[in-house]
């Protein structure tokens, strides 16, 4: 094989190999970015650690049916945690957008309440309501 055979073969290579990991990359990147702006499902969760300790423990009846209520009571404090945390950012939000519209002229109040509301809106999508 010539040199310039060689090279153009290399390069061919090079280049299918960055489209296929810019595409993979893309592709990874649409389908999981909605994984780190979602709300734990606890349901889902407990269901999951409750047949991850069955499986790999190996447990009894009798020790599933000690586990699973633990799982579940664990589940139920997630979700007191995740909406305290919810409320503890809408507060934050709230005092934040106080001392800014101190500052501000009343036209700049009035954006900034039409800002507030968008804001909200977006953080009970990702959080769940306050």
């Amino acid at each position: 094989m010539k040199t310039v055979k060689k090279w153009k073969l290399g390069l061919y290579v090079a280049v299918i190999f960055v489209a296929g990991g810019g595409t993979g990359s893309f592709v990874t990147w649409r389908l999981t970015r909605h994984l780190m702006y979602t709300t734990p499902n606890t349901q889902e969760l407990g269901a999951r650690l409750k047949s991850g300790f069955r499986s790999r423990l190996n447990l009894t009846p009798g020790q599933t049916a000690v586990v699973d209520p633990w799982v579940d009571q664990a589940m139920s404090q997630v979700d007191l945690i995740h909406q305290d945390m919810a409320a503890r950012i809408f507060a934050n939000v709230s005092n934040l957008n106080f001392q800014v519209a101190r500052g501000l002229t009343p036209e700049q109040k009035l954006k900034l309440e039409e800002y507030d509301r968008e804001r909200r809106a977006r953080l009970r999508k990702k959080l769940g309501p306050p």
